[in-house]
């Protein structure tokens, strides 16, 4: 069974970045569902769900996170009505939604700590992580912008395209926590090779490290030439975060270890320095020369600034920034905002000043304990531990700049590399176990958890798959596809359908009745989500064309 779990493991995480970075609805439903299934195999297979002292800080976080979106979910409101002091949330739906995401995640770390607890099968599924970076940055040499979705799909993708990933920056990303993790397999074996005996092992070791290290420095390159500012942000932190760490629990010999922390500190000044008067030049090789993207995304900022403003003890709902931040930007951005460009500040915006700081303590919480566990390791575990932390570091800071936490293919390498650092070969003496009867009662969970997305998978194959159809098909698909998850960005596209059958019928009659529904679908929606720009604006329109 253990080799099963192993097999289903490796399938997540090769199936994961080549589904589009997971971000088609339908690929998080067969995420969800393999991770189901590895569940149920967990169930039958054994008595007992483990689980080290640090996971309490992981699960704090998540029960912070989940408890809030519930208890938010129960008191929905919108923009227009008064915001009590308890939790509430102005999107019930997308609310949910997130709670899914949250219990898939959590699932997710809970699994890789009861399938890879010794030291030799963190590092097998650290190499099938390596593997599968190594994989994407193939597909990034053969389809550099982004072929490889338009020839699966059919659909012209945008220049930000890289393989297999849909946007530069979660490339990016996704390749620097892979560098990291060769980087930190090569310093592992390196210790070995010293307790290698016979020549024919001494030739396998070397053959290893020229892999790992070829591996390593490619995966860095490809995260370079993603040209993803974030991803070059990410990677820097990283490999700076690694050396710190290294040189800090390492060492013997205090005086050794200040002269390290010294020429390290120094080393990330001059380069900080050095970007910082460079920057006209990077922003050049990015093709974003000209900053629009920074000042968007700045101005966004201020607007989630100004929201806090507003709603400062638990924000306005998580899931909700969607449709509240058109009423506070300085001026009208033309692409749907659905995420904030900044992971953090988009969480703190959903649960306000006492949720983040709830947040804080948690984060504060595992930060320490993973900091003190490291200093305890063993050696020839400090440099992969180290290393599994450098890349959950450099996924956080590039979540500074961009929204790396929902998207599949960077988060679920993310929480397997968590799972990793709760792996019971770096916490011995600090595992614990728990009855059945909880494993049960987290796998429904998780099985409930699954409802929201399948219904999202459903209507976004009606959308995609209608599209084509002649004219009442189409309608009639959409407004099936609208039955199954009625969010407003879809009844936005299903108003828009009816106002262009109105406006290329030339029977008058046909014309009024088809502007009254676009008219009527935009009213609904905007009941439920005011000020939505995409339901406004094809509501104004169609009203003008009723008057």
């Amino acid at each position: 069974m253990s080799l099963f779990l192993k097999l289903v493991v490796t399938v997540l995480v090769f199936f994961v970045p080549f589904s589009f970075a997971g971000t088609e609805p339908w690929a998080f439903s067969v995420m969800q569902g393999l991770l189901v299934l590895a569940w149920a195999a967990v169930l039958i297979s054994r008595r007992q769900i483990f689980y080290p002292s640090l996971f309490k800080a992981v699960l704090a976080t998540f029960a912070v996170l989940i408890g809030l979106a519930l208890v938010q979910s129960l008191s929905p409101q919108t923009l227009l009505d008064s915001v009590a002091w308890y939790p509430v949330t102005l999107m019930r739906l997308y609310t949910l939604d997130h709670v899914s995401i949250f219990v898939t995640y959590l699932a997710t770390v809970l699994l890789i700590i009861q399938v890879y607890p010794s030291f030799d099968e963190v590092k097998q599924l650290v190499w099938t992580l390596i593997l599968c970076g190594a994989a994407v940055e193939i597909c990034e040499l053969l389809f550099p912008n982004g072929e490889y979705v338009t020839f699966l799909t059919g659909v012209k993708t945008s220049a930000d395209s890289v393989g297999p990933f849909v946007n530069r920056n979660h490339a990016g990303v996704f390749f620097t926590m892979n560098a990291l993790l060769a980087l930190g397999l090569f310093f592992t074996h390196q210790l070995q090779f010293q307790h290698v005996i016979t020549r024919k092992q001494k030739n396998s070791v070397v053959v290893q490290q020229v892999c790992l290290a070829l591996i390593s420095l490619g995966l860095m390159v490809a995260a370079v030439f993603t040209r993803s500012r974030g991803a070059m942000l990410s990677l820097l932190v990283g490999l700076f975060g690694y050396s710190f760490l290294c040189a800090w629990c390492v060492p013997a010999n205090m005086r050794r270890k200040v002269k390290k922390f010294f020429y390290t500190l120094a080393l990330l000044v001059l380069s900080a320095t050095w970007i910082y008067t460079h920057v006209e030049d990077i922003n050049e090789f990015a093709h974003r020369s000209s900053g629009v993207s920074g000042e968007i995304r700045q101005m966004m900022y201020r607007s989630a600034g100004r929201i806090l403003d507003k709603y400062p003890v638990w924000g306005i709902g998580i899931g909700a920034m969607p449709v509240v931040i058109n009423e506070f930007t300085e001026y009208d951005v033309h692409q749907y905002i659905e995420h904030l460009h900044n992971d953090w500040l988009e969480i703190a915006l959903g649960v306000g000043y006492a949720g983040a700081a709830m947040l804080l303590i948690t984060l504060s919480w595992f930060a320490w304990g993973a900091l003190r566990r490291l200093k305890r390791l063993d050696l020839n575990k400090q440099f992969m531990f180290a290393a599994l932390l450098s890349a959950l570091v450099a996924m956080a800071t590039g979540s500074l700049v961009d929204f790396h936490f929902f998207i599949p293919g960077c988060a679920f390498m993310f929480f397997c590399v968590l799972g990793l650092v709760l792996a019971g070969t770096f916490n011995k003496g600090r595992v614990h176990a728990s009855h059945l009867l909880v494993g049960i009662i987290f796998v429904l969970l998780l099985l409930a958890s699954t409802y929201i997305p399948l219904q999202k998978t459903r209507c976004w194959r009606a959308f995609v798959f209608g599209h084509g159809l002649k004219t009442e098909a189409k309608l009639a698909d959409y407004e099936l596809g609208l039955g199954y998850y009625p969010c407003p960005h879809y009844a936005a596209r299903l108003a828009v359908a009816y106002y262009n059958v109105a406006q290329r019928s030339k029977d008058p009659i046909e014309k009024l009745f088809y502007w009254e529904q676009a008219q009527q679908t935009a009213q609904t929606y905007l009941e439920k989500y005011p000020k939505d720009k995409e339901l406004s604006k094809i509501y104004l329109l169609s009203t003008y064309k009723l008057k």
